[in-house]
């Protein structure tokens, strides 16, 4: 996640170096998205079958070669083919997921869950940060370049210190496609929508950003890392530490509701900052909620399907999350273009009525069959 994090304060700013409007713009951060939504489930199934580890290692050392094309980009339609090869190995997150519902009880999962998350955090924390000073500082080339040796890294210390899990081929023969997986577990459909909303929020926040302090306060890259970076230390806090406190005592569905609704407040105002304080402050919301909401949904949907597709599962909620990610940044960039506070309110009015609808709707959760 390090090398993801770097590019986050730096794709948008050199798309428009070379000269990309919103639209284009959003294409390009898009374009991983809807790769991902296409392999996501595929890869998913593949570590349900043949074991995580090898499938893990597959996508990670995708994502080191999107990165070392990224390096060497000379245009918009480099950056363009970076995206696409980072979404074809993006279902690292899914497979690793998929590791921690191996090896935990349904009742401990979402906390594991939320461990895991912080665990992503971790690299958000340092990737903005770094990416935005190595942009800053020596240009875009050298971020890709030390972000693929980070994903490489990645790829040695689970060749070499994780072993091999033994897994029993699962008979998906009559069900491909994430459609079909969800017509058999329809329990999952409501979170698997509340993952799209969440990341649809966060990829607006994330495509026009960057844009926005740029041309409403005059801060750059170095501004935008630094902010980041903090949602991302509020979000390792509320994972690592406050999520399993929250979950003993507080319902979980109550908990996806207050969580989206912060979002939506901390979404709305961002674009009223007069200052760099205050987006600070809406970034406070903004992060509490996301880190909550994430893991428990995640954790959630584990519940509601049998063990031997707990692969296929997350999968399949990788690819909704990558919808998200598909219609944020193209929409977020087109309305940009037409007002710089627009796709803030869009998206914080889009997770206000998430909220209410998981507050008052009247869909229940089930417990899954044992496996056969």
């Amino acid at each position: 996640m390090l090398g993801f994090g770097m590019l986050i304060p730096d794709i948008a700013l050199r798309a428009e170096a070379f000269g990309a409007d919103g639209r284009t713009i959003g294409i390009v951060q898009s374009s991983m998205f809807v790769v991902q939504i296409l392999v996501s489930p595929l890869w998913g199934r593949a570590s349900d079958r043949l074991g995580r580890k090898g499938v893990f290692m597959a996508c990670t050392g995708l994502s080191a070669c999107s990165m070392l094309v990224y390096g060497a980009a000379s245009s918009v339609w480099w950056l363009l083919a970076s995206r696409i090869v980072s979404g074809l190995g993006a279902a690292n997150v899914a497979v690793a997921q998929a590791s921690v519902s191996d090896i935990t009880t349904t009742e401990d999962r979402t906390p594991a869950l939320g461990r895991m998350s912080a665990a992503l955090t971790t690299g958000l924390i340092m990737g903005p940060a770094l990416g935005g000073w190595l942009s800053a500082t020596f240009g875009s080339a050298l971020l890709g370049y030390i972000g693929a040796a980070a994903s490489g890294l990645g790829v040695l210390c689970v060749g070499f210190a994780v072993r091999k899990s033994a897994r029993v081929a699962v008979d998906t023969s009559k069900s491909w496609g994430n459609f079909a997986f969800l017509r058999e577990n329809k329990a999952v459909v409501p979170l698997v929508a509340m993952a799209a909303v969440a990341w649809f929020a966060l990829s607006c926040l994330e495509g026009t950003f960057g844009r926005l302090i740029k041309h409403s306060l005059g801060y750059g890259a170095r501004e935008f890392g630094m902010i980041f970076s903090y949602e991302s230390v509020i979000g390792l806090f509320v994972q690592a530490v406050a999520l399993k406190w929250l979950i003993d005592r507080v319902p979980e569905r109550r908990l996806l509701w207050v969580s989206f609704l912060l979002q939506g407040v901390g979404l709305a105002v961002t674009p009223l900052a007069p200052h760099l304080g205050f987006l600070f402050l809406a970034s406070t919301f903004y992060a509490f909620g996301q880190g909550v909401a994430n893991p428990t949904v995640s954790g959630m949907a584990s519940k509601q399907v049998t063990e031997e597709r707990q692969g296929e599962l997350f999968g399949v909620m990788q690819s909704a999350r990558s919808v998200g990610f598909v219609f944020g940044p193209s929409l977020g960039g087109i309305l940009f273009d037409i007002n710089r506070a627009a796709p803030y309110y869009m998206a914080g009015v889009v997770c206000a009525v998430t909220a209410l609808l998981v507050a008052w709707s009247p869909w229940g959760l089930r417990k899954p069959s044992p496996a056969a």
